[in-house]
């Protein structure tokens, strides 16, 4: 499924799929130097393909990473690994991978209930 988005320029973008909008906490594990290190961080957007943050921490491109939160309206939290692929100051772009069989049955339950949930507001 795409979605049109209409950029502040005026001009049109197309998206492989639809961006929901929200606030959540998130806990972003990285592994530097052979530690993990974790921080805290805010949620604020998320589709089928990845999730955008909000991280006082800074990241690179690149950088692998696992991601926590609890989506909206539901009790277990998601833990789910990530490559960053955005960055703009402190906002970035995380792209869910999956590394085995078990996270990638795990992030394609999550796509099926994002799209469930876009179906069910109608867009």
């Amino acid at each position: 499924m795409t979605t049109k988005v209409r950029r502040r320029d005026g001009s049109t973008k197309v998206r492989r799929w639809r961006r929901f909008q929200f606030d959540v906490p998130v806990r972003v594990t990285l592994r530097r130097n052979a530690r993990d290190l974790e921080f805290a961080g805010r949620g604020t957007g998320m589709n089928e393909g990845g999730i955008a943050i909000d991280l006082e921490e800074p990241l690179q491109v690149g950088n692998l990473v696992q991601v926590e939160f609890r989506p909206p309206y539901a009790g277990l939290p998601v833990y789910v690994r990530g490559a960053v692929r955005h960055a703009a100051g402190k906002h970035y772009g995380v792209e869910f991978v999956a590394a085995d069989e078990a996270e990638r049955e795990e992030v394609g339950l999550f796509r099926r209930m994002l799209r469930a949930a876009s179906d069910w507001l109608g867009e």
